[in-house]
């Protein structure tokens, strides 16, 4: 299974934007949460929450349909490799976690089709990959990409032990990139 994915650090409010372009563009909203055990369909914002362990998907009808499965006696997106992963787009927003000082990255991501029973290959419907690069483009907009120098320790041996600068472009909203450059927040690659 391949793939199209944009990471990003973007916060709640910069989500809700690029949750109601995909609402735009035709999608429903897919609320998983994982600690009620719920797979909830809509087409409201109200979907879209802060709470932790809850992950969110924009689903195009016109790509396909969604399936649920029964795990644990809850329900979760049965999306790999099938029909519903070909009509959903994976997205969600940057945790700021005040406590770490730490910021979640995030993503949008798209699979590109997957193989059937019989070994033939399925792409993702046109229809779907053009709204998948509408919101790339949005986030892209929102999370400007952002050439940013961070630095470690390191381990070679003509400079082992020695603090060393490192430069790397990644996409950041102006919030998170205010909160790391004063605040003192470093950007996670974590959840």
């Amino acid at each position: 299974m391949s793939s199209k994915q944009i990471n990003y650090w973007l916060e709640f409010d910069g989500f809700l934007q690029v949750a109601q372009k995909a609402l735009e563009l035709g999608c429903t909203i897919i609320q998983e949460d994982m600690n009620a055990g719920t797979v909830t369909e809509g087409g409201e914002l109200a979907l879209i929450t802060d709470e932790m362990r809850v992950s969110y998907y924009f689903h195009l009808p016109g790509a396909g349909n969604i399936a649920v499965k029964s795990i644990n006696s809850g329900e979760r997106l049965d999306r790999f490799a099938n029909e519903c992963g070909n009509s959903i787009i994976e997205a969600g927003y940057s945790r700021i976690i005040e406590q770490d000082k730490k910021i979640s990255r995030n993503r949008l991501f798209l699979s590109t089709g997957y193989y059937d029973d019989d070994g033939n290959y399925i792409y993702t419907p046109d229809c779907i990959v053009k709204v998948y690069n509408s919101l790339a483009r949005l986030v892209k907009k929102l999370a400007p990409y952002t050439e940013l120098t961070d630095s470690y320790t390191s381990i070679k041996d003509d400079n082992y032990g020695q603090t060393v600068e490192f430069k790397h472009k990644e996409y950041v909203s102006p919030l998170c990139l205010n909160l790391r450059n004063n605040e003192g927040y470093s950007l996670w690659q974590g959840f």
